[in-house]
């Protein structure tokens, strides 16, 4: 669904920092090296030393956290409910970087955008063109489900600017990833709980969508 309709849905996704590279990183520890696929050269591709994975998920393999991630979205995708998404940008940052391969089909280009702070509602200043914020403005949603990257702070950040902006959230650690290192899952999922709708378990976030569908 485009935010070009410009009609009220009962509910949106919004995926947070889970762009392109992010997912490259994952396929190279899952193979233990990295593949150079920039650079071809006489003797083909090349591979090359691991980048760090400091991510962590609580339920299971890294792999299996970002599986969580993507058959949400893809669930809402199929439910007709509207998904977008939010890239983090830096100084190295060019405007071309996408969401990442395994979430394009469902996350149509016009519904995504760079946010300027660790919140998705920040809108950066180096890029021209509406943040995610007048984006999902557009579909005016009563509930705003939030996942992605990291749990304890860009999602957290985000969760806080959707309830301050009168968004009914919803969450689930079962669809966030976090740094390795966090010691905040506590105070973090503690938040969740008390000002938002957490679900427990991820079957029961895909019954959520299915319960709060968009059937027009």
């Amino acid at each position: 669904m485009s935010v070009l309709a410009d009609k009220r849905v009962p509910f949106a996704v919004l995926v947070v920092d889970v762009s392109e590279d992010w997912e490259e990183v994952v396929k190279d520890h899952e193979r233990g090296y990295a593949i150079d696929f920039e650079n071809f050269g006489s003797g083909g591709y090349k591979a090359t030393g691991l980048t760090s994975l400091d991510i962590e998920y609580p339920h299971g393999s890294v792999r299996a956290g970002f599986n969580a991630i993507i058959d949400t979205v893809r669930i809402a995708y199929k439910l007709k409910i509207p998904t977008f998404a939010v890239h983090t940008t830096d100084e190295w940052s060019d405007g071309d970087e996408v969401t990442c391969e395994s979430l394009q089909s469902y996350i149509p280009k016009e519904h995504q955008a760079y946010k300027g702070d660790f919140s998705a509602f920040v809108d950066p200043c180096r890029f021209e063109g509406e943040g995610i914020a007048a984006k999902i403005e557009r579909v005016r949603p009563e509930h705003l489900m939030i996942l992605g990257y990291d749990r304890d702070h860009c999602v957290l950040a985000t969760v806080k600017d959707a309830v301050a902006r009168g968004y009914k959230v919803v969450t689930s650690e079962h669809c966030m990833l976090t740094k390795a290192d966090s010691t905040r899952r506590d105070e973090t999922l503690a938040y969740y709980r008390e000002h938002t709708q957490h679900i427990e378990a991820l079957s029961e976030v895909w019954n959520y969508l299915w319960s709060h569908r968009c059937l027009s």
